[in-house]
């Protein structure tokens, strides 16, 4: 009976040690896996969070077709009186808002889902820095944004005013 004992007491003894080497790659995976899901969550979150502002942003374009801010410029914008002026300034800050905040979210990020963000962004900010009614914004609003974000502006800038004034090349 004793070497029954110690034969069974034996297989319990491997069986646990098999336990733990099957067990610790599975929870360093399990633990892989938990990281990335938290990460990807995050940054659908701040997709989710930027992409609800921009949809704003895109609301007040449609409710206001006379200011000329929507991503598509207007071939002859219409005269603006004092208070479309103003809204429009307001629309367009509001938009630099929504800029800046994209710029920190995803200007220097590692990750392809950020990068290719970015990416998008980056060209739609070029595109309204070509844009008069923008830049009179962005002189307005002053020097309140990120100072990362106002370099990456400055610079944006003068490459637009550089492809300006040398269209061919």
């Amino acid at each position: 009976m004793n070497a029954d004992f110690a034969s069974i007491k034996d297989l319990f003894e491997l069986l646990s040690y098999v336990a733990i080497l099957l067990g610790i790659p599975t929870g360093l995976y399990q633990y892989y896996r938990s990281v990335k899901k938290e990460q990807q969550d995050r940054e659908y979150g701040t997709y989710n969070a930027l992409d609800e502002k921009y949809l704003q942003f895109l609301k007040l374009c449609f409710e206001n077709p006379e200011l000329d801010v929507f991503e598509v410029p207007d071939a002859a914008p219409q005269p603006l009186n004092e208070t479309q002026k103003k809204q429009e300034l307001i629309a367009l800050t509001m938009l630099l808002s929504i800029c800046e905040r994209a710029y920190l979210m995803y200007s220097d990020q590692s990750t392809a889902v950020k990068r290719r963000q970015w990416s998008g962004w980056d060209g739609f900010i070029r595109d309204y820095c070509r844009r008069e009614n923008f830049r009179r914004a962005l002189a307005r609003a002053g020097e309140g944004f990120d100072l990362g974000f106002q370099a990456y502006i400055r610079r944006v800038l003068a490459e637009v005013e550089t492809d300006a004034l040398n269209p061919g090349g």
